[in-house]
This record gives C-alpha cells, structure tokens and sequence, in this order.
C-alpha cells in the first residue's frame, strides 16, 4: 500500500467481503501458477517460500495463502511446511493479523515491514508470490488532483501522471476498469469527493485529499516491455467481473436499505478515512476533536445519499487476474 496511507480502519475485515470474491475468482490462476511452478529439486529440503503482498488486517490473505498451500500438497509440489511471509507497511494494524494467524495456525509465518514497491526478500528467495487487490495503491502520491479525490476523474498531466506511477510489477489480481473503460463503483467513488465539498474543508485541504491510487485498464496491466525488463514471462491473463452482491441482497429483501447504506459506506471507508484524515491534519490548523467531527460528518452525509439514491450505487469490480513466472537465468 501507499506511503500515504497511515492504516486502514479497523472495520476492514468485516466489510471486505468484495476484495474476498475477488480472491475467489482466482482460484483457478493458482492451480494454473503452481502448475507452471518449476521447484529446483536441490531446495526441497528447505522450506518454500510463499509471499503475500499487501496483507491489510489478514483475514482474506490468510484465506488465499491456505488455497496456495493446499494446491501446493495436492499436485505434490511440497516436501515440508511452507515459510508464509505476510507483507505490508510497518503501520498495518499487525495486532490483528498477528490473532488471525494465532487463532488458524494452520501454516507458520512471518510479517514483513516494508513497501511492496520495495526488495523485500533476499534475492533468488521466493517460489510463489501473490497480491490481491493491492497494488493499484502506489508508492507515492505523484501530485494532488485539482477537481477530485480520485485518479479516475483526473485530467490531462495529473491523470497522466497516476497512469505513469503505476507501472508495476508482480501482480495477481488488479483491480481494473472493464472493456468499455468504466470503473464498476464509479458513482460510490464521486461520491467521495462530493460529500468532501459538504463539510466545508478549506480549498487546501480539499487539494490534499488526493487518493494515491490508480485503477489500470486492461492493457496498462500487460506491460509486455517491462516484464521483460524484470525477466518475466507472461502466462495467462484474463479480465473478470465479480458483482459486489449489497445490491441484490436489498432487492431480494435479505438486507435493509440500512443495512445497505451501511455496507456501502463501510465498504468505503476503512481505506478512505485516514487519506482524508491526512488532509485535515497535514497543515495542524485543527484540534483533534474538530477533525473527528469532521469525519463523523463525512461519513453520515455518505450514508445518507447512498440511502436516498440505492439505485445509483450498484456495484460490479472489474480484475485482471496475471500469471507471471520468472525466466530462467542462463
């Protein structure tokens, strides 16, 4: 995840039931990825090595990883327990990744501290590596968006410049725009900066709420230069839709219109809170009360336009789901 990005609330385990579909879909990738995997027969008397970056709270990459983990015993791919490394920025909320592990403790693992923009292993060290849904955080935040929040609503140099930062490597699952160019939660992200310009923050702080994520196309995920550039051969890549199923709940009555409008602002907010929380606190010109009240605000003029208008905040997410594998070095 991003520099700029202090933690995500502790909510997101509870609300992060889309970036789990998203893993779903997946499923059929890591069959074909561990199919793929070559494993130098003069390491099987080590542990594997298996990464997952951008871990957040924990409860969905542990999820994936046992997926891994039970595919790699099924095709025989394993002679030993697996090294699992779980990574993230060193202000993730470790606590809670730390009782998941605890509580399953069905693999051993370690966490790692560090920007996945950055070296993380020791070189020729990991067999599998695996994101999902992480990596449309950049590393920075190239420059502050003049009429939004979001990169997907930027113009000219500014969206030039998102579209430059987020060239990356080693990507599973990204998140993406689908065939015709949209964004599925297009409105729920308007809506961002729409209920910001409510609560009367300074025009300053409203150029500092600028979200340091970008969400590719299709073919901005498949950099055919630069996986050669880092000696990787593509072997599949795909788009996927998931429908994020709030909606349907509401029209079959199996959920409220507030417990709707609830799951879409959760949803929302357990990574969007701290960057606008940044923005206030950036120039120290509020008490911390004053901010708290501020994003209290937010957050209930958010749910009650979600509330107003259902209709217009039914969601799909769009995936580009890569194999990569690591050419060999003669």
């Amino acid at each position: 995840m991003s520099e700029a990005i202090v933690n995500v609330t502790e909510s997101y385990n509870r609300y992060s039931q889309p970036q789990l579909a998203a893993i779903d879909l997946s499923i059929s990738f890591i069959h074909q990825a561990i199919d793929a995997l070559d494993i130098d027969k003069s390491l099987l008397n080590n542990p594997l090595l298996i990464a997952d970056f951008g871990t957040s709270h924990g409860a969905n990459s542990i999820y994936a990883i046992k997926l891994i983990i039970n595919y790699l015993h099924e095709k025989k791919k394993i002679s030993q327990e697996p090294l699992v490394i779980h990574n993230d920025l060193p202000t993730n909320d470790w606590e809670k990744v730390f009782k998941l592990l605890i509580n399953d403790n069905s693999y051993k693992a370690v966490a790692s501290g560090h920007s996945f923009y950055e070296q993380c292993l020791p070189n020729n060290s990991l067999s599998i590596g695996y994101s999902s849904t992480s990596i449309h955080w950049l590393s920075k935040k190239p420059c502050n968006i003049s009429n939004h929040c979001v990169s997907l609503f930027a113009i000219n140099d500014e969206l030039i410049a998102f579209k430059s930062q987020a060239r990356g490597i080693l990507i599973l699952v990204i998140p993406s725009l689908n065939n015709q160019g949209h964004c599925g939660n297009q409105n729920a992200k308007d809506l961002l900066y729409k209920c910001a310009k409510e609560i009367c923050l300074t025009s300053e702080e409203l150029f500092n709420y600028t979200i340091p994520s970008h969400i590719r196309s299709y073919d901005e995920c498949i950099d055919e230069k630069l996986f050669n550039q880092y000696s990787f051969q593509l072997i599949k890549s795909e788009l996927r839709n998931s429908t994020i199923n709030f909606y349907e709940q509401l029209q079959f009555g199996q959920i409220t219109l507030e417990e709707f409008a609830q799951n879409r602002t959760e949803f929302m907010r357990p990574w969007c809170e701290p960057i606008l929380k940044t923005a206030l606190e950036i120039n120290k010109q509020r008490s911390k009360e004053e901010i708290n009240q501020l994003l209290n605000q937010y957050w209930t003029i958010y749910y009650s336009k979600i509330k107003e208008k259902p209709d217009e905040y039914k969601s799909y997410l769009s995936y580009t789901y890569l194999i990569l594998k690591k050419k060999s070095q003669n």
